[in-house]
């Protein structure tokens, strides 16, 4: 008998998928670009070679929706969305497209590889970045967000989330940098445990059993349990990790602190989870606009959130959107949205 076969690896494992509208244009490349055609990765633009916005015009009226990147070549691909990024002439809208393709990678890794410490690092270093970008304007932010949504929800969550911690962060502690890179980590990081929690159970388009809503809520545990050697996270983004899900009336999980018993941080991010998790479309609701979802969290008061920390989230926007929110309504869970008859 001959020696048996060597398994090899899916060839399409050594890709990793790009949105195409987060490729530059009109530029010479930084990386080859590769086109999924039947089934098999074929080669479509060379290294140094240009995409014109027309073609990517033309493969997006056509329904193209990805391109291929060598996994080897990520690096190149995330140093062209930096550049992007600090063009001065870019515009602020484009800038929020390619900081969040970037951010979602990262996301991306903090969820399928193996080795979240390592992730963590280059996390760190991209938190330092939104950092620069992210204003304190919590409407302006809002706005930019949905100009930037992809496509895989738990992933962009993350990255919303972040990008409104820091923003509220930036209203509270100015330009104090070590601040606002531990709230950013802290909402980059805050769903880390649901890595270990089925992906059908998380995105379930109906009411989720009794059983199955308290597998969802053991993710602040498993999150803790995941970062709880990782050296590089700060402690108080760890803390917004686990007690992100706690209410300032100690009616929360995992373990009902209240007031001061829980860290600050984890109480921002417990108001941009909300926030989040109201103005983006999902499995079991569809999005609604950043001052219907302020209006409705003003409904959950007093209780669920610190009000002075919800007070400086809100102060940007004075419209009411005559809506209102189960008492319960967690968002991790599929909640009623009711809309209240103007008298």
């Amino acid at each position: 008998m001959g020696e048996p076969a060597i398994k090899q690896k899916p060839v399409i494992s050594r890709f990793f998928e790009v949105r195409l509208q987060s490729v530059v244009t009109d530029v010479p490349l930084g990386f080859d670009l590769f086109l999924l055609v039947s089934g098999n990765p074929i080669l479509f633009r060379k290294q140094k070679d240009v995409l014109t916005s027309q073609r990517l015009h033309s493969l997006l009226s056509h329904g193209g929706q990805r391109f291929l990147v060598l996994e080897e070549q990520r690096p190149l691909y995330i140093q062209s969305l930096k550049e992007m990024v600090n063009n001065p002439e870019t515009s602020m809208e484009v800038k929020s497209r390619y900081i969040k393709e970037s951010a979602f990678l990262h996301v991306n890794d903090l969820f399928e590889k193996e080795s979240v410490a390592e992730t963590v690092k280059g996390a760190e270093i991209l938190v330092s970045e939104m950092v620069d970008f992210v204003s304190e304007d919590v409407s302006a932010v809002a706005n930019l967000m949905q100009l930037s949504k992809h496509d895989y929800y738990t992933y962009n969550h993350c990255v919303d989330v972040a990008v409104y911690t820091i923003s509220l962060a930036k209203q509270l502690y100015g330009a104090d940098r070590e601040k606002l890179i531990q709230a950013g980590l802290g909402g980059l990081l805050h769903d880390v445990g649901k890595r270990k929690i089925d992906t059908a159970l998380i995105n379930k388009q109906t009411k989720l059993s009794q059983e199955e809503w308290l597998e969802i809520k053991k993710h602040p545990e498993y999150g803790q349990a995941i970062l709880i050697d990782v050296e590089n996270v700060p402690q108080d983004s760890k803390r917004a990790v686990y007690e992100h899900h706690e209410n300032y009336d100690g009616t929360g999980y995992p373990n009902k602190k209240r007031g001061d018993e829980v860290c600050e941080l984890s109480k921002i991010v417990a108001i941009a989870d909300v926030f989040d998790a109201l103005t983006t479309e999902r499995s079991y609701h569809k999005a609604i606009s950043p001052s219907e979802a302020l209006d409705m969290m003003f409904g959950m008061q007093p209780g669920k959130f610190d009000p002075d920390l919800f007070e400086a989230f809100n102060k940007k926007f004075d419209k009411k959107a005559n809506l209102k929110l189960l008492s319960d309504f967690d968002p991790c869970q599929a909640g009623s949205i009711t809309r209240i008859e103007k008298k």
